[in-house]
């Protein structure tokens, strides 16, 4: 999304080392498709995409990828139960109506997720709340208010709390800031999660 291509080649970069070399990837909000092209080429999976933005789409199809358009909170009861190995939803989660109905069903469909999310705790967007009092705009967030695509603002211990509650299993996770490993307070410093997750306990 705008405002994160600092983080973008190392989120990229994160999802291609976790990719099933030569397994079946579906990639939720796959935009124009670059991560996507990525993991074939480098991966040689079997890609799959959904994308809600047309002219993302015909951008995707031009680079020879399988990419549907549609609101992908509407389609995924035609895929069977383990379609693929990985689901990824890389920065498309908080835009989501239901997140959760959303997770619920990339577990059923996939073997593993991956769930890639802008941090709302970071502690450029607390200073933004606690000293201007105003919706925070920053490289992460750099919408207004009201043309924000983001419908959901949460925190990595929000996301914590969601996982330990759905007893989801995270495999491995990654923070970043300005493109970098963040490993210490990653809640207060990080700008962008990464995990990795299956279902299982």
């Amino acid at each position: 999304m705008p405002g994160q291509t600092h983080n973008k080649p190392g989120i990229d970069r994160w999802i291609v080392e976790h990719a099933p070399e030569g397994g079946r990837v579906l990639d939720i909000g796959c935009g124009e498709g670059d991560l996507l092209a990525r993991l074939v080429s480098e991966c040689g999976v079997h890609g799959t995409g959904i994308e809600l933005s047309e002219e993302c789409v015909v951008k995707a199809v031009e680079k020879g990828l399988p990419v549907h358009h549609g609101n992908a909170e509407e389609g995924m009861d035609h895929y069977a139960d383990g379609t693929f190995d990985l689901v990824v939803m890389s920065r498309t989660i908080q835009e989501l109506e239901d997140p959760l109905g959303m997770m619920r069903e990339a577990f059923r469909i996939g073997k593993r997720v991956a769930v890639v999310f802008p941090n709302f705790g970071h502690w450029r967007i607390r200073r933004h709340l606690a000293l201007g009092g105003r919706a925070p705009r920053t490289r992460t967030f750099p919408y207004t208010w009201y043309r924000s695509p983001n419908r959901h603002f949460f925190t990595i211990a929000d996301w914590e709390d969601l996982c330990a509650q759905e007893k989801w299993h995270c495999r491995d996770r990654a923070f970043l800031a300005k493109g970098c490993r963040i490993r210490f307070l990653p809640n207060l410093r990080a700008e962008v999660a990464m995990y990795l997750m299956d279902s299982r306990g």
